[in-house]
């Protein structure tokens, strides 16, 4: 029996649509077919304009090719819900699988006009405008698609994906890991044109695994770049004080820098929660404990490249000093420096940074009893006055179990075994990322 010619309703409260709904659901969702299809279509009899029945029988007729049926499902289920940005969506489909184009594109933007973060929704516009020939505007849809399938956790395990999701998931990185090459050799002709290609070996490697034209080859178990690895490098969790000479600029002014601190810290004015992300984002709960609290608060000196002038102008000399020295400077990416202030008893969990070509320095500003940080395997503590740096793109973690607050003046630097040529590569690299659109490393 199909919803076509279902009998009239008959009455039923909304337990028992409640109940049979879900009983069809989990039938569904276990791949249940005839047990599913029974349920929603004794559903249909109490609740003839039901959604998520209509819908279903829908897409069983759009999986069978039956798209005309396919089309009145959705259809009669939108009449009576305009606002279910699904069934926009599922038309959408159907209408693509009849080669109607321009009504798939309508479809899918009445989707987005109700739900504008319907990841699914943009992928599939981004396939219609592809289709229609309109190649930037399905660039610029297929980024989009992929930055809210990412905060969807979609892209952590492609290959699992429904059948009709991962394919349009793989298109989408396909299409847009194309436009990043294209774009990428375009951006880095002259630095290739001016240089031998062994200065640039290194970036080359880099650019193909990140691409994936390449596999990455394995490396410590413990280090995980989120977003890009650098490779033929040296890989180290810590590196020691001494490679990094200049540092004894900043630790000559660490009283100077503490007493800003501590005249800021006075005025309680300027922090922020560091960790500050929606509850429903892929990750968030490793941050729950953290999420919005002044537990680990930060006084921003920059952030992303961005100069918070206010909090400069606050600590003139902390400020000055950080201007002066040889951060990592990228437009919209770097420097990150600020007063980083843990409170008694917070933890900061276990994660990974995102580019081992930086790492990050520490000058230990106030620093009670029973604090702590592991980078790796190895659990090293602070000093007031002195720096530590290290590569967090190996796990690291840090801790403070005193009954007082813990500071320390956070600044990233360039890994010094990046040549001149390799840096100048790279920041080019990623700043021109930046603007097109980054997306996490997924696995296939």
């Amino acid at each position: 029996m199909t919803p076509a010619n279902l009998p009239q309703p008959d009455t039923a409260d909304q337990n028992e649509i409640a109940s049979l709904a879900a009983a069809a659901r989990r039938s569904a969702l276990s791949g249940q077919l005839r047990e599913a299809t029974a349920a929603y279509t004794q559903l249909l009899r109490h609740d003839p304009n039901h959604a998520e029945a209509l819908g279903f029988f829908g897409t069983q007729a759009l999986k069978a090719g039956q798209l005309r049926r396919s089309l009145e499902c959705f259809q009669r289920a939108l009449n009576a819900h305009p606002e279910n940005a699904s069934l926009h969506k599922n038309i959408g489909l159907v209408w693509r699988a009849c080669g109607a184009l321009p009504e798939a594109l309508s479809a899918f933007n009445a989707a987005l006009h109700i739900n504008p973060q319907y990841a699914t929704a943009v992928l599939h516009r981004a396939a219609v405008l592809e289709e229609l020939g309109e190649q930037e505007l399905a660039l610029a849809s297929y980024v989009t698609g992929l930055a809210a399938a990412e905060r969807m956790g979609w892209l952590a395990d492609v290959k699992h994906l429904p059948t009709g999701l991962h394919h349009i998931v793989n298109r989408a990185i396909t299409v847009v890991q194309q436009a990043r090459r294209a774009h990428l050799d375009r951006v880095l002709a002259p630095l290739r044109a001016s240089y031998p290609p062994a200065s640039l070996a290194r970036v080359e490697h880099c650019l193909r695994v990140y691409l994936r034209e390449q596999p990455r080859s394995t490396g410590d178990a413990l280090q995980k770049c989120t977003f890009m690895h650098f490779p033929d490098i040296p890989c180290h969790a810590w590196f020691e004080r001494v490679q990094f000479p200049w540092l004894a600029e900043i630790e000559q002014h660490a009283d100077g820098i503490r007493a800003e601190l501590c005249r800021v810290l006075a005025e309680d004015c300027g922090f922020q929660p560091f960790v500050d992300i929606p509850r429903d984002y892929p990750g968030a709960q490793r941050w729950a404990t953290l999420n919005g609290s002044s537990s680990w608060n930060s006084f921003f000196f920059y952030r992303d490249g961005k100069r918070f002038d206010a909090n400069c102008s606050r600590c003139p000399l902390t400020a000055s000093l950080l201007d002066h020295l040889p951060l990592i400077r990228m437009a919209g990416h770097a420097p990150e420096s600020f007063f980083s202030v843990l409170a008694p008893g917070a933890h900061i969990p276990p994660h990974t940074g995102v580019i081992n070509i930086r790492l990050v320095a520490h000058l230990a500003l106030i620093i009670p009893p029973d604090c702590g940080i592991r980078v790796g395997t190895e659990t090293r503590g602070w000093k007031e006055g002195e720096c530590i740096v290290f590569d967090d793109t190996f796990e690291h973690e840090a801790w403070n179990k005193s009954a007082h607050t813990r500071v320390v003046l956070i600044f990233d630097i360039w890994n010094p075994y990046l040549t001149e040529i390799e840096r100048e590569a790279m920041r080019i690299v990623v700043e021109e990322l930046g603007r097109l659109g980054r997306v996490s490393d997924r696995e296939d």
